[in-house]
């Protein structure tokens, strides 16, 4: 493309800013390096905005031959853009090129003349932008093309600061939205787990009242009362815990437990509704105590959430609980099942606070999908984790999972 041909510089570089000082934000930006290129003598004029370690820039208006370029991001390092940042500007009358021999930038474009102003932020201290133009001939310090840069220099620093500053609120508001859209839907989909189990209740016992049970019927509909209330009380149970572990920044209690202690317990509380299924529920030998540095109250509710999701989305086959020192010296305490599996899309979905399920599981009993949530957030609160594997069609393995610099371990057994 053939150079465009510059019009005459103006010789009053103040009247030339003033004619572009109505724009705000990106306009002025584009509006400047328009200026800098077309009246001034700049072959390319960007304004650009550093990334926080200094390493990269982004440009928010960049103007080459005549034309506007679109944003793009670019390193810093081994460029004259690093000395403009890091050492308060820099100029180059000629011979730039030789100077950053390894900037293939300047190369490509024949550059010459280099002049490199920072932006600064609002504590005067440190640069957040940069405003750069480069010239294919030799350019002159204090010439029109650089006065009219320090002319403009203080204005593009406002411009930059209020466009930070307008980019947060932007996300900012965003991320609010987002959040209040989330809420809204989990709160739509609550409702319907919350209709389902009041909805049978209440026709159970209508039918009970209008008189239009007979005996041997009244203690089924009132066994089905009953199941439908466990089940509501369990859901209003799931929302209150999520609810205050996602507000709560109270640290976990930092204590010495066994979590063959805590196997045991959950084997024993699970039995019956395993029972139930005619799922039998083993558990692993291990002759040795393993101690761990964390919450015992917090790792009894996790594995009982997953102790019943196994038993839950398990129709046959077993459930066994294994505690293991991995090989990284890891604790695990580990529930695997037979049940319907999960994918990989539906693990990430599964244990997203606020998420619900929408996976294999649902085809077999409904659920709001608050126990993995809160299984997950449970571990984090005392320096662990949750690591679900699954595959569909061949069951899930639950891994609580404590860092080896919270185990100590400790001679015992796990009967």
């Amino acid at each position: 493309m053939s150079a465009v041909k510059k019009k005459s510089a103006s010789t009053e570089p103040l009247t030339a800013l003033e004619g572009i000082s109505h724009l705000t934000g990106k306009a002025f930006f584009q509006a400047l390096c328009k200026l800098l290129s077309e009246q001034y003598g700049a072959d390319i004029a960007y304004i650009s905005q550093l990334s926080d370690d200094h390493m990269t820039a982004r440009t928010l208006a960049h103007y080459e031959n005549g034309a506007s370029k679109p944003a793009t991001d670019y390193p810093l390092d081994l460029t004259p853009c690093w000395e403009t940042a890091n050492k308060r500007g820099c100029f180059y009358g000629s011979a730039v090129r030789e100077t950053y021999s390894a900037d293939t930038y300047l190369e490509e474009h024949e550059i010459e003349g280099y002049i490199g102003l920072p932006l600064m932020g609002e504590d005067l201290k440190r640069s957040e932008g940069t405003l750069i133009a480069m010239s294919k001939t030799p350019v002159e310090e204090d010439g029109l093309l650089h006065q009219v840069m320090k002319l403009a220099r203080s204005r593009a620093q406002a411009e930059l600061i209020h466009t930070k500053h307008e980019n947060k609120l932007k996300e900012t508001i965003s991320q609010a939205l987002l959040l209040n859209y989330s809420k809204s839907m989990f709160m739509a989909n609550i409702g319907h787990e919350l209709r389902t189990p009041l909805g049978a209740m209440v026709g159970y016992a209508s039918l009970i009242r209008d008189g239009q049970a007979d005996k041997t019927t009244i203690s089924t509909y009132a066994n089905n009362i009953c199941s439908s209330g466990e089940e509501l009380l369990a859901l209003i149970g799931d929302i209150m815990s999520l609810a205050m572990l996602e507000i709560s920044d109270e640290t976990s209690k930092k204590e010495k437990f066994d979590l063959l202690d805590i196997a045991r317990t959950g084997r024993r509380l699970i039995q019956q509704q395993a029972g139930s299924k005619n799922l039998a529920v083993s558990a692993a030998t291990r002759s040795d105590a393993l101690i761990v540095h964390g919450d015992a109250g917090h790792t009894k509710k996790a594995l009982m959430n997953i102790l019943s999701n196994a038993v839950k989305y398990t129709s046959k086959g077993k459930i066994e609980i294994v505690v293991e020192a991995d090989g990284e010296g890891n604790a695990r305490l580990s529930v695997i099942d037979s049940g319907v599996g999960m994918s990989e899309a539906e693990i990430t979905k599964a244990t997203e606070p606020l998420g619900t399920f929408t996976h294999a599981y649902d085809m077999h009993q409904e659920g709001a999908g608050l126990g993995l949530p809160i299984t997950a957030l449970l571990m984090e609160r005392q320096g662990g984790k949750l690591l679900i594997e699954s595959e569909k069609g061949k069951g899930t393995k639950a891994h609580l999972i404590f860092p080896r610099e919270l185990v100590h371990e400790e001679e015992g057994d796990f009967i």
